[in-house]
């Protein structure tokens, strides 16, 4: 083990399913020492992205399009709007709420996520323009093909 792979897994002899699988790790635990830093967690930032297009939604709506239970979505839902960055608004004539983005919503949004990105960019920066566009193709590639994988895995699911 070292610093560079805490994990154990990642040495230059391991399978390169392996390397990949302590590599991501590395990954996940520095993306959630960022999220950590910031003022949202990664569920926030996700929500209150989706309202970047200016439209307001239901519960079902936003539970449908970040394709979580809508549970999940409903207790996300009422503590940003507890946080004052979602706000709820009953639509004329019917009984579901329309939920949008307060203005500190989209403050707080768009300084969390200019912070977050200016991470990305600066490590993409220092790849230097080609190996960072070849690393933003393989990753999307690799998606895919893991996507793939995966739904082969659960039967097509």
């Amino acid at each position: 083990m070292s610093a560079d792979d805490p994990t154990g897994w990642g040495g230059g002899n391991a399978p390169r399913e392996r390397r990949l699988a302590s590599t991501l790790t590395r990954l996940d635990k520095e993306r959630r020492t960022l999220e950590g830093a910031q003022r949202l967690g990664t569920a926030d930032l996700r929500l209150l992205w989706l309202f970047d297009d200016g439209r307001a939604r239901t519960l079902r709506a936003i539970a449908d399009e970040l394709g979580l239970e809508q549970s999940t979505v409903n207790r996300q839902v009422n503590a940003a709007v507890g946080a004052g960055l979602l706000e709820r608004a009953r639509r004329p004539g019917g009984t579901a709420y329309d939920i949008n983005r307060t203005v500190d919503g989209k403050r707080t949004y768009d300084e969390v996520s200019s912070l977050s990105m200016g991470v990305y960019a600066t490590a993409l920066e220092a790849m230097g323009d080609d190996a960072a566009e070849e690393l933003i193709v393989l990753l999307k590639s690799f998606l895919e093909h893991f996507r793939s994988a995966v739904a082969s895995m659960n039967g097509g699911k």
